[in-house]
């Protein structure tokens, strides 16, 4: 708040100081008429009070009633009165004035102090919140991984010689594992992400060859479903700087969300378009599209919207969430375009120049 540019601790001193500048007012409102006084100048003074750090309602008072005299002296000097009531009530018109607008400054400025403070308070808590998730989803992740590493490697060797019905609760455990696993991944990823720990480590690479190795790799899980996936671009190469770790998870997020969402034996388009100052990727499929009213929520953290995966597959409502994080972290900016029945379109633009 405004301190007269100097973070002055005495009041007397700050006291006088507008006591002199009052004083100099008055002077300028006998000389110059009432000018002076239809411009209200007696009220700048009554403002810097009111938005001094260590102001209080006593030394506004004080200042107010300094303020009203001072005017009322040059009014009564200056003007034909026929008594004293006219003068003096004038005065007390003023210095209630005064008092009223530097009150209401006061509160606006307690209640801003206030908010302050609880905006301090939420950012602690969110603080502790991401420590207890870090730690809660660090410590489960050990023993889901292992209870999900026992059950691959019983199905892998035992599978022959156990009965369907064991087979079958076997992959169960095996499944909700690899859900959980996915889930503490995505916990552990907001916890960092919110506390600030991320920190990029950018590398100038070709983003065409970053995008081709991913959609390999997720050629394997789309083949289950027959989709293809197809990189659509006229670059060979675009090179800037990004960080291959964290953007990996953006795009292996949105191609299987598209997987995810997709019906087999369709595609998905990989596009890839060049500006002066960005690149935009967008990924397209084919598949049930989302209801405009959802797509407002689409990247909050644990939001899933009404259109279900087409294989039964499970989603955590997380990866959209920290996929915007990241992009935000590279100053680019995500999106989704989407109509129902009509397929779905996500896509990010990151800036070509170096982020610093």
């Amino acid at each position: 708040m405004f301190q007269f540019g100097l973070k002055i601790e005495n009041k007397f001193l700050i006291t006088s100081i507008s006591f002199i500048v009052f004083i100099f007012i008055g002077v300028l409102d006998y000389y110059s008429g009432s000018e002076i006084s239809v411009l209200l100048a007696y009220l700048i003074p009554i403002l810097l009070i009111s938005f001094y750090d260590k102001s209080e309602k006593t030394l506004l008072a004080i200042n107010a009633l300094f303020a009203s005299t001072i005017w009322f002296i040059v009014d009564y000097t200056t003007q034909d009165y026929s008594n004293l009531f006219n003068p003096i009530w004038n005065a007390f018109v003023r210095f209630t004035i005064f008092m009223l607008i530097g009150l209401l400054i006061l509160n606006l400025k307690e209640k801003y102090q206030k908010v302050l403070k609880l905006n301090e308070d939420l950012k602690l808590l969110n603080e502790e919140k991401n420590k207890f998730i870090g730690v809660a989803a660090h410590d489960l992740r050990n023993p889901i991984g292992a209870i999900y590493s026992f059950s691959e490697l019983i199905i892998e060797n035992y599978s022959d010689t156990m009965d369907s019905k064991s087979l079958k609760m076997l992959n169960h455990i095996k499944e909700l594992s690899d859900n959980s696993l996915n889930l503490l991944k995505g916990l552990l990823n907001v916890s960092q992400i919110e506390s600030g720990i991320i920190k990029l480590q950018l590398k100038k690479d070709n983003y065409i060859d970053f995008i081709t190795k991913y959609m390999y790799f997720n050629l394997l899980i789309a083949k289950k479903k027959e989709i293809n996936i197809r990189l659509e671009t006229t670059e060979k190469e675009v090179f800037f700087h990004f960080d291959a770790h964290y953007l990996s998870e953006v795009i292996n997020n949105l191609l299987t969300n598209a997987i995810k969402f997709s019906y087999p034996k369709s595609e998905i388009i990989i596009k890839i378009t060049r500006s002066k100052n960005i690149v935009k990727t967008e990924i397209i499929d084919q598949g049930q599209g989302i209801p405009i009213e959802e797509q407002t929520k689409l990247f909050n953290y644990f939001q899933k919207t009404s259109v279900q995966p087409t294989n039964g597959e499970t989603s955590n409502g997380l990866g959209l969430a920290i996929a915007k994080k990241i992009v935000s972290e590279h100053k680019g900016t995500i999106g989704a375009v989407s109509e129902l029945g009509k397929g779905a379109t996500f896509y990010y633009e990151l800036p070509l120049k170096k982020i610093t």
